[in-house]
């Protein structure tokens, strides 16, 4: 019986075995028949074969990357997308539309600034084609945008606040003889004598008579030891004179009575700021009870001088003024620490302009100051110089001004709050006797001290 059983689970076995075959067989018979069909729609290309290939061993050979090539890919990934994006800001920040017009703008100058040094029939200096460019540029913007050119030498000059020279200002008169202007005290030319309204006729023995004024300090700017001849009454006098070291004194003060300062501010130069506070100290120290600050004829000069100056008489809460540009308003500050309490009077008129402006308004508009004499000349906006190198400096308009309570006083000025005119007799005798809108300033404090 037992022999039976092992036979018949022998059999068992070996049909299951069997079926097990049969089975897998079929599988491998569709797989060929679906193959064969592929094969006869699309028929396998040996050189396919070999490209894939050649795709699995270059698969392979850049699954052995190391470290050090991995990262150097990732840097290379990462510089091109910070060029990118840096490119796309720029263009993003200055607008698609003005970045491409300006493009064509450029492009169209270039192919001008081309054509005229291709075409035109005789020499051609480039640099003063570019300056001229720009010229006939600033020439379409407003009054105070252009070249600043060598008339504009002296001024710069008393901006700085010192320079290596004589100490005279000069001008041409009317008949175009060249007429000493100023003498600056402590200088050279105050030390040997010399005096305004010398009028100039010869340089180291030299006739100057019809030269321009520009050309006269190109001389003195290149010369140690200097000759001028000058007439004075009908009588001329020889004066020998080295260049120094010359301080431009902007500030003159004195005590008045009744303990009223004085404080004549000629322009806000680069050294304004340190004479202004030494002569407002020194005012203060001596019992001042009330000031006077003279703007008259006064142009303008260093925004940052104002700003030092305005600074000494009110505490950081008050604005001094504020300016305007593309970008929207800023408010400017006082630095200050404490408000002043003494009254003050501005003096100006017609030729206070710029700087002088803001600190006339700023003082009435915050500590209550009262202004007298004319209608200033009303300049409310800011220019920058800018450089360009090897063709000299241009300056154009970037912002304009308000007034610390938002006014903008651009053509329009400051109107005083008493109006005084000079009369006669000052404009004969320049003294402050004679000084109506002086005078007028003395009286105003004397009665509300």
């Amino acid at each position: 019986m037992e022999d039976k059983k092992k036979k018949n689970s022998k059999k068992n076995i070996e049909k299951k075995s069997e079926k097990k075959v049969k089975k897998q067989s079929k599988k491998n018979v569709n797989i060929e028949e679906v193959t064969k069909k592929i094969s006869k729609s699309a028929p396998i290309n040996k050189k396919n074969l070999k490209k894939d290939d050649k795709e699995k061993k270059t698969i392979k050979t850049n699954n052995n990357f190391g470290l050090f090539e991995y990262i150097i890919l990732i840097v290379i990934v990462a510089l091109i997308f910070s060029l990118a994006g840096y490119f796309i800001g720029r263009r993003a920040d200055y607008g698609n539309d003005n970045y491409s017009t300006a493009t064509k703008e450029i492009q169209k100058f270039i192919e001008e600034y081309n054509y005229i040094l291709e075409n035109y029939y005789g020499d051609i200096d480039k640099d003063e084609l570019i300056t001229n460019a720009i010229k006939g540029m600033l020439s379409s913007l407003d009054e105070y945008s252009g070249f600043v050119g060598e008339d504009s030498n002296n001024f710069s000059i008393t901006l700085k606040g010192e320079y290596e020279g004589l100490g005279i200002g000069i001008i041409n008169d009317l008949n175009n003889d060249i007429i000493i202007a100023t003498v600056y005290p402590n200088s050279p030319a105050s030390t040997v004598g010399l005096k305004e309204n010398d009028k100039i006729i010869k340089f180291n023995d030299t006739d100057i008579i019809g030269m321009s004024t520009s050309e006269l300090v190109d001389k003195i700017s290149n010369t140690e030891d200097i000759k001028l001849t000058i007439l004075r009454n009908n009588e001329e006098l020889n004066f020998q004179l080295k260049k120094e070291k010359v301080i431009i004194e902007s500030v003159h003060s004195e005590t008045k009575e009744n303990n009223i300062g004085y404080i004549k501010v000629d322009i806000f130069a680069e050294n304004t700021y340190s004479q202004f506070k030494e002569a407002l100290e020194s005012l203060e120290n001596n019992g001042m009870k009330s000031l006077i600050i003279d703007l008259r004829g006064n142009s303008g000069g260093h925004l940052s001088a104002v700003e030092d100056m305005l600074s000494l008489f009110m505490n950081n809460k008050h604005i001094i003024y504020q300016t305007e540009d593309k970008n929207g308003v800023e408010k400017i500050y006082s630095k200050g620490n404490k408000d002043k309490e003494y009254k003050i009077v501005i003096l100006q008129d017609l030729g206070s302009a710029s700087a002088s402006e803001i600190m006339a308004s700023s003082l009435r508009e915050q500590l209550g100051a009262y202004i007298i004499g004319n209608t200033s000349y009303g300049k409310g906006t800011i220019q920058s110089l800018q450089t360009i190198s090897g063709l000299g400096q241009y300056k154009v308009t970037t912002k304009k001004w308000l007034t610390s309570n938002g006014e903008w006083i651009n053509g329009n000025g400051i109107v005083p709050d008493l109006e005084v005119s000079l009369t006669s007799d000052y404009i004969q005798n320049p003294t402050l006797d004679n000084d109506a809108q002086y005078q007028a300033a003395i009286k105003y404090l004397n009665e509300n001290a």
